[in-house]
C-alpha cells in the first residue's frame, strides 16, 4: 500500500515569486504530505500540466474532467484517486 493510497485531494498553494507547492489530504483534509513543486510561473499553462505528472508519479490521477477549483483559501483544489 503506497503512502498516498488514501490520498483524496490535491491542493496547489501559490508560495509567492511564482513558486508553488502541492499538499496531498486525506478524506478529511489531513495533510499526507507536502512537496515543492520546482517549476515557477503562472498557474496555466506552466503548473497545472506539472502537477499532473507529479500526481502520476506517486501512483495518483486526477478524478474527473476538469477537477480544478480555487477553495476558500485561494489554493487550487482537486479530487484524486489512486491509479489503477
Amino acid at each position: 500500500m503506497s503512502r498516498f493510497s488514501t490520498a483524496r485531494w490535491a491542493v496547489v498553494e501559490e508560495l509567492g515569486d511564482g513558486r508553488w507547492r502541492l499538499t496531498l489530504c486525506d478524506e478529511a483534509d489531513d495533510e499526507l504530505g507536502a512537496f515543492g513543486l520546482g517549476v515557477e510561473g503562472p498557474w496555466d499553462p506552466d503548473v497545472e500540466p506539472h502537477v499532473g505528472f507529479v500526481l502520476a508519479q506517486l501512483g495518483l490521477t486526477l478524478r474527473g474532467t476538469r477537477p480544478w477549483r480555487v477553495d476558500e483559501l485561494g489554493d487550487q483544489r482537486a479530487p484524486v484517486l489512486p491509479l489503477a
